[in-house]
């Protein structure tokens, strides 16, 4: 019986407080499964991808670079493109306009990670909150009763418990699948950074290059 279940049991037990905290898991749940699929279908290091890239901008082949940068998932190559439209632009500007787009390019991957931020901090004060209000009908049948009737006590304590434990149980996940969707986000910005002013220098050294070659 679905009755009978432990976790049934506990969101019962738990009061009124378990209902806010049972939707806050399952939207914890969901934001987790979609960061999970995205991380997934960007997948793969844009290493290959950037050698790629270089070997059709040393042969000034800027077709060939855009076509890749089309065809490839990672967000990266989004910046990239955007580079190698304005390869006219001095090597600052050119930064500043790669810059710009990555910034674009982060909103991908900090997309609803904010929710799990916001859960990671309400459960814990929802769990508080069920723990107040279970302290309180414990003191109540205190004030009405007496302490001589453990079992109609107990109610109002177990109440306060288990509203704690749902709290912590969904905020500390939620908090530990934030960080983990900033560290994810945070080595984008760094690999962002570091094939901007790699192609900049890369196309301002084949410039140079082209420009002693030609004299």
């Amino acid at each position: 019986m679905l009755k009978d279940l432990f976790i049934v049991q506990v969101f019962v037990k738990g009061g009124p407080v378990m209902v806010p905290l049972f939707l806050c898991s399952i939207l914890a749940v969901a934001v987790v499964i979609e960061r999970i699929r995205f991380y997934r279908r960007i997948g793969r290091s844009p290493e290959s991808f950037m050698k790629q890239v270089k070997a059709a901008l040393c042969a000034r082949d800027f077709t060939e670079a855009l076509r890749l940068c089309r065809r490839e998932q990672h967000p990266l190559a989004r910046v990239v493109a955007a580079g190698i439209d304005r390869l006219d632009l001095p090597k600052d500007a050119l930064m500043d306009v790669m810059r710009q787009e990555a910034l674009r390019q982060m909103k991908r991957y900090e997309k609803n990670t904010s929710m799990l931020s916001g859960i990671a901090s309400i459960s814990p004060l929802l769990g508080l909150t069920g723990t107040i209000t279970g302290m309180i009908s414990a003191f109540s049948v205190i004030s009405t009763i007496g302490i001589g009737d453990p079992t109609a006590l107990a109610g109002g304590i177990s109440e306060a418990l288990y509203t704690t434990a749902a709290g912590l149980f969904v905020g500390i996940p939620a908090l530990a699948a934030f960080h983990w969707c900033e560290g994810v986000t945070n080595e984008f910005g760094d690999s962002v950074e570091y094939y901007s002013l790699d192609l900049a220098n890369f196309f301002a050294g084949a410039e140079a290059s082209y420009e002693k070659a030609v004299a």
